[in-house]
């Protein structure tokens, strides 16, 4: 299945690693969800996502680890959520150690000050980010709709990071950096 592929090469990208708290932004019916839970092993995974009909598909799609703690689902809209909800989902004190986005345009469209700043407070300070697109695998041909690279990285640049892309296929993860 497509969708196992890419998710299984973000991950890869990524370094997703057990025992890792993770936000995902815009987790939607959940197929990304699962497919990081299963390498997170005892880590826990938090998705954060506007619809809830999504939500709810995520839910039934995810049962199993709802009920055993390790996918927790929040509905809000990154930006508009407060940090402490998402962070509440964590131990107290903890922050996540990786946050991701894929396909959520908000980040190359528009300014979004408010996801960003929501975004640097939930992110611990060795922790990672990743904006990810693309619907193919790994080996399929460049067809999808992804972010004007000078787009992307003047977004990010004014939210105060730096990118650095990885590409395959038909698929795009772009690493960033917070520049304080």
């Amino acid at each position: 299945m497509a969708d196992d592929a890419r998710f299984e090469w973000f991950a890869d990208v990524m370094g997703v690693r057990a025992g890792e708290r993770v936000l995902e932004v815009g987790p939607g019916p959940g197929a990304s969800l699962a497919r990081m839970a299963e390498r997170l092993g005892d880590g826990r995974i938090v998705g954060v996502e506007r619809s809830a009909t999504a939500l709810a598909r995520a839910g039934q799609r995810c049962a199993d680890e709802v009920a055993a703690g390790r996918i927790r689902l929040v509905q809000g809209e990154i930006g508009k959520i407060a940090p402490g909800r998402l962070l509440g989902e964590l131990d107290p004190g903890e922050q996540f150690d990786l946050i991701y986005a894929v396909n959520v345009n908000l980040f190359w469209t528009s300014p979004a000050p408010q996801a960003w700043a929501t975004i640097r407070a939930c992110l611990s300070p060795t922790g990672r980010l990743w904006l990810c697109y693309g619907y193919g695998t790994p080996t399929d041909a460049p067809t999808s709709p992804k972010p004007s690279p000078t787009r992307l990285t003047d977004r990010c640049a004014a939210a105060g990071f730096t990118g650095e892309p990885t590409t395959s296929g038909d698929l795009l993860a772009v690493h960033l950096t917070h520049t304080p």
